[in-house]
């Protein structure tokens, strides 16, 4: 209605008779005002939705903590039970080829917070604080800076120090936690079940808020209790999986038993965990079943966690993010744990699911994505640009145009300062399209080498046929290992 009365009045004035003659010298000029008052008025309702639709989004990130890639459902594992999780990756975008750059629990929940390989953090244990500044430049605090109201529940995995002042609402604990907890009431609770309330509260507490949250969830789950340590699930599922016989990896068999060298196996951490959890197969069978029914835990919790988002009308505008922070063996090679350059261990799974966005639904994704993009991603999603110090690529780009230039390899690292005790021999390695080389070797000294792994992937996705040391092979080794060198340069920036 005001950009007619506004359009009859400009209009009246140009034809006055006294006007009439001053037009025809001014004639562009009137012309162009008439336009700019026309379409800034039409427009302004329009100016006004687009702010609404353009509303920064709360954002849900979902860390479980040692689940390898295939122990979802989706990712074609008839075995275990997650249908909050494949809902999630069916209705989003799912990354098929998920990784992380260092798989320990410490180290890479670090480069997760931060967006930055290990050699640029520095943490490469699990005493090592962040540094004031490098806590600034995690996603959390950057968000809580730029008007994010900001959560934090659970396993928080760096150093011992909490910054459970930094964040809004802190439900944090320092080191591996344990799953015996006692809730409100003074009764037994499964630590995966107080998380769930713990989010649900935080959820509860936003309703009605004008400003945006981002809650980091952080799963012990399926991690052990203890150390050398045990998987303890909550009791109410421990008949999920009583009567069935489940599937274990080709390569947990006794023929591939010495694929790794006796001087690499001898006391080797990974090799007596295996002992302790693998080492028959009626023990294998029941410690992947226990595996399961903790990761079963996990995905009722986001149930539960979904549910609420529904019930509380947060849903359309929550963006909800599901990975872990490093994978898993589950007998293959002997080992058990992580550490090492194999695909169990490095891959993890990765979702992302925005509710309001076609372009994130029902997507599958087989470019390379690392733990390091999550934060940048989540910013990116905020509206906020990543510090110049964040070494991941934002997610989004992919998602929204899926043929876009991107990664074609990345550099993988874990060193590692062994003890008699606590016998684990540091890697670097490259994963290079359907190529991999990993290098590992005593205390950090790389010309110290305990063992070379070199495998064509996709002749050979079990990694069971090392080329190491074939000679037909001694130039894709020398290729692999002159760009490994770059990357590992370009890591440490």
């Amino acid at each position: 209605m005001l950009a007619k009365q506004q359009l009859i009045m400009m209009l009246d004035f140009l034809t006055s008779p006294f006007n009439f003659h001053i037009m025809k010298k001014t004639q562009k000029l009137f012309l162009l005002i008439l336009a700019i008052a026309f379409i800034s008025c039409s427009r302004s309702p329009k100016k006004e939705q687009s702010l609404e639709v353009k509303k920064r989004p709360n954002i849900i990130f979902l860390l479980s903590d040692d689940q390898r890639a295939d122990a979802i459902g989706f990712a074609e594992n008839e075995d275990v039970q997650t249908p909050n999780i494949d809902r999630l990756a069916k209705e989003g975008t799912y990354f098929k080829n998920a990784y992380v750059t260092t798989s320990i629990c410490a180290v890479s929940r670090a480069s997760i917070l931060t967006g930055q390989y290990a050699r640029k953090h520095k943490i490469w244990g699990f005493q090592k604080n962040f540094s004031k500044e490098q806590l600034e430049n995690t996603y959390p605090l950057i968000l809580r800076q730029n008007g994010y109201t900001t959560g934090f529940i659970g396993k928080y995995g760096v150093g011992h120090a909490l910054p459970k002042e930094e964040f809004d609402y802190w439900k944090g604990f320092a080191g591996q936690g344990s799953f015996k907890q006692i809730n409100e009431k003074g009764d037994s609770i499964h630590l995966t079940k107080k998380i769930e309330g713990q989010a649900i509260t935080f959820l509860n507490s936003q309703i009605g808020s004008n400003k945006p949250f981002c809650l980091s969830v952080s799963f012990k789950a399926p991690h052990v209790e203890g150390d050398p340590g045990y998987f303890l699930p909550d009791e109410s599922y421990t008949n999920l999986f009583k009567d069935a016989k489940l599937a274990v990896p080709e390569t947990s068999k006794q023929e591939f038993f010495n694929h790794f060298p006796d001087n690499f196996t001898k006391n080797n951490v990974a090799r007596n965990r295996w002992e302790d959890r693998f080492k028959t197969a009626e023990m294998q069978q029941e410690n992947i079943k226990k595996y399961y029914e903790l990761i079963y835990g996990i995905d009722t919790a986001i149930g539960n966690i979904l549910k609420s988002l529904k019930e509380n009308g947060q849903d359309k505008n929550t963006i909800i993010i599901f990975s872990s922070d490093n994978g898993f063996y589950l007998g293959e090679y002997g080992f058990a744990g992580k550490w090492y350059g194999s695909d169990p261990s490095i891959r993890v799974p990765l979702i992302i699911y925005h509710p309001e966005n076609q372009n994130f639904r029902s997507k599958i994704i087989s470019k390379m994505a690392l733990n390091i993009d999550i934060a940048p991603t989540i910013l990116g999603f905020a509206g906020i640009e990543a510090p110049k110090d964040m070494q991941g690529k934002d997610l989004r780009e992919l998602i929204e145009n899926p043929n876009i230039s991107w990664r074609k390899e990345f550099f993988y690292e874990h060193l590692w300062q062994s003890s008699p005790a606590y016998y684990i021999p540091s890697t670097e390695g490259i994963v290079d399209g359907n190529t991999k080389y990993m290098l590992y070797f005593k205390n950090r000294d790389t010309a110290s080498v305990v063992f070379e792994e070199l495998y064509k992937l996709n002749e050979d996705p079990n990694e069971t046929n090392n080329l190491a040391n074939n000679n037909k092979f001694i130039d894709l080794k020398r290729k692999l290992k002159r760009k490994m060198a770059k990357l590992k340069i370009n890591a440490s920036k």
